[in-house]
Parts: structure tokens; C-alpha cells; sequence
């Protein structure tokens, strides 16, 4: 396919996202790959207040947004001069590194060396649509040291693609296909949160329940330290539930501009077994909450007493195990001592540290605790 087709098919395609027969962030990643960048963003938000509608990133290399999007939150909002830029030139369609004297990387080291650092960003070029006056969609597409800055020609390129892209996302929002978005992506998500194996539920700013899993229906259930009902998710111990009303409060901080921090807890139960370990984030993106109503958080909570199967053909996969040592990195991963691994297998443990030799060599890692987290993170 010659360089004109695909620009053409790219085009195309985003007059088709106006319709819904392509996804916007499909648009977008095809914008970045003929630009040649590392990364890009989509961002759906309100003009004059914090509030994102919908949101989506493609490449970076497969990094951990949730974490890294907690970290800008916290500590690196107020000094993104892209951020800064948007806020305060409201009629700009464009932003390219360097083009505002105020709003830059030389005025704002401390976010540009973190954002090389942790993202691998170096080089910026964004486009906004704005089809009503409280409505932007920003497109960012990023560059690394690997791929450099854009050249003249590939901002020319950006530039071109962006007047087609603002005339479909007028297109959409005429339509009103571009604010359906919202509802897509509650059914996406609830779809997810569903089939996690953690006992998951999403609070708006009242604590009230917005979304809430089996597996966290089934816990409440117990009532072992957890109460749910239709209008709160609370704590029994009051303790407890002080500690987890601060988490919640804190975690919404991030829709009224300022630091979300949430965080995690251990919750007590008059079981007496070990206590359930609960963490609280902030969903700023989250699809599911009404304009107007606030932010949302994300309550997880893991019982450590719950031993759960394991998608230990992954590790096969990714490591190249046989099917016998991913279960011997997998029992590892649940704190199981290689007596217990060779007993539950009904094999002796020296088949088991032979087996362990083997998996040590295949992923690299040097002692068991690396081996533990590594496996860890491949199946979680």
C-alpha cells in the first residue's frame, strides 16, 4: 500500500468513528503509527471543569498506567505545561513542543524529567477538538528516545490529519454518537471488573454503590467484616470504617483538582481469620457516574485465606515451563514451601528443587523472593 493510501484509509477511518464503525482509539493509534511515534492518548473532558468522560491509550510499551496515572495525579497535574497549556489557551488547535513561551519543558523541569524517566516521553505533539464549548477531545502522540522528535514533514502530516479529525468528531457530536462513547465503555468496564477474581466494586461521591462483582456480592455475604447493602459499602469494625471513609475521601480529592491518594488497608474480621487486605483508587475516567455527580472510586479487596486457581499455562508461555514447574512457580507465588509442593504433587522434594533449577534458568530470576514477584506480576 502506497504512503497516499494509507493516509487516505486513515482518514477514512476516522469519519467511520463519526458513525461507530471504528473506535476513536483505533483512529488514533493509526495516526501514531504513520507519524512514528511511541505512544498515543485519547482524551474525552469537559472544557471548563475536571472532568474526563472518556479516555484511552495505545503503545508505551505496555507499561502500568494504573499506577503511573495515580502518580501524575498525585504529584504531577499542576505542573504538565501540555495540561496547563490546554486550560489556558482555549481557542489553540494545536500544541508542539516549544511553541509557547510560558508553557514548556524549560519552565517545567521537574514534570518533563519525570515524565522521560517513568513514561520514556521526550517529545510532544497534541491536537484538540473542540465541537461545543464545553466539549474537547485532545489527541496526543508522543515521542522517545528511540524515535525522536517529529520531523517538519510528520507535523505537517499531524496537522492535516487533525482537520479531518476535528471535522468527524463535530460529525459525531452532531450525531450524538460522540458522548455514546460514555456508555460503551460502562459496558467494557463492567465486563471487566465482573471477571476479575477480586471482590470489586466502584463508589460514587456519595459512597453510594455504582457497580459491584460476584465475587464482592459473595464476600459480603459472609458478613465477616464487610457489609453491603444497596445504598453503602461499610465496614463492621468502626475502626475500620473510619480509616475506610478517609481512603474513599481521599481518593476523590482528584475530581475537585486537588492530590487523590486512596491507598490500602487491612480490614479485621470476627472470624479471626487473617484479615482481608482492601485498597482504594480513584477511577477519574470512569464511564459509569452522570455528569454533575462527582468521581468515582475503586474498592478492591483480596482474602488472603482464599486460595483461588491459577492461569499457570501462562507461565508456560511466557517462561517456556513445562506444565509441572508452572505449578511449582505458581504454588511458590502463593506461599506454599516446597514440602507442601511436593506432597499436593505427590513427588519428592528434591524432584521439586530440581524442578525449581530448571524454572530459576528459564526465567532468569536468582532466588526464590525474585521469583515469587516476577511470577507474581505475570499472573496478576
Amino acid at each position: 500500500m502506497s504512503f497516499d493510501e494509507r493516509v487516505h484509509r486513515i482518514i477514512m477511518s476516522a469519519y467511520d468513528a463519526a458513525f461507530q464503525k471504528t473506535p476513536w482509539i483505533t483512529v488514533a493509534s493509526s495516526i501514531a503509527e504513520q507519524l512514528g511515534a511511541y505512544g498515543t492518548t485519547l482524551v474525552l473532558h469537559r472544557t471548563n471543569r475536571n472532568e474526563v468522560l472518556t479516555s484511552a491509550m495505545a503503545g508505551y510499551r505496555d507499561l502500568p498506567f494504573d499506577s503511573i496515572l495515580q502518580e501524575y495525579a498525585a504529584h504531577y497535574h499542576a505542573r504538565n505545561p501540555q495540561a496547563l497549556f490546554e486550560r489556558a489557551r482555549p481557542n489553540a488547535l494545536i500544541y508542539l513542543d516549544g511553541i509557547d513561551p510560558t508553557y514548556n519543558a524549560e519552565n517545567y523541569p521537574d514534570f518533563c524529567r519525570w515524565e522521560k524517566d517513568r513514561i520514556g516521553i521526550q517529545y510532544h505533539a497534541t491536537g484538540y477538538c473542540r465541537p461545543s464549548k464545553d466539549l474537547t477531545y485532545a489527541l496526543a502522540v508522543s515521542g522517545s528516545a528511540g524515535t525522536g522528535p517529529f520531523s517538519s514533514e510528520s507535523l505537517d502530516l499531524f496537522r492535516i490529519f487533525m482537520d479531518h479529525l476535528r471535522q468527524a468528531v463535530d460529525m459525531a457530536h452532531r450525531l450524538g454518537t460522540l458522548e455514546t462513547q460514555k456508555v460503551q465503555l460502562e459496558s467494557i468496564l463492567d465486563g471487566l471488573l465482573e471477571a476479575n477474581p477480586r471482590a470489586i466494586a466502584t463508589l460514587d461521591a456519595k459512597g453510594q454503590p455504582v457497580f459491584v462483582n460476584s465475587a464482592m456480592l459473595a464476600l459480603a455475604r459472609e458478613r465477616d467484616g464487610i457489609v453491603l447493602d444497596a445504598t453503602r459499602l461499610r465496614m463492621l469494625n468502626s475502626g475500620d470504617n473510619t480509616r475506610f471513609q478517609h481512603l474513599c475521601a481521599s481518593a476523590l480529592r482528584l475530581n475537585s483538582g486537588r492530590v487523590a491518594v486512596g491507598g490500602s488497608m487491612a480490614v479485621s474480621r470476627p472470624s479471626g481469620k487473617r484479615g482481608y487486605a482492601l485498597t482504594v483508587a480513584p477511577l477519574p475516567y470512569s464511564a459509569q457516574v452522570p455528569t454533575g455527580q462527582g468521581g468515582t472510586v475503586l474498592v478492591s479487596i483480596v482474602d488472603p485465606e482464599c486460595r483461588r486457581e491459577l492461569p499457570v499455562e501462562r507461565l508456560t508461555q511466557v517462561f517456556g515451563l513445562t506444565p509441572a514447574e508452572a505449578r511449582v512457580a505458581a504454588a511458590l507465588s502463593q506461599g506454599d514451601r516446597l514440602e507442601e509442593i511436593a506432597a499436593s504433587g505427590s513427588v519428592s522434594v528434591g524432584t521439586v528443587r530440581s524442578q525449581l533449577k530448571a524454572i530459576f534458568a528459564k526465567t532468569g530470576a536468582t532466588t526464590q523472593a525474585v521469583l515469587v514477584g516476577l511470577v507474581t506480576q505475570v499472573l496478576r
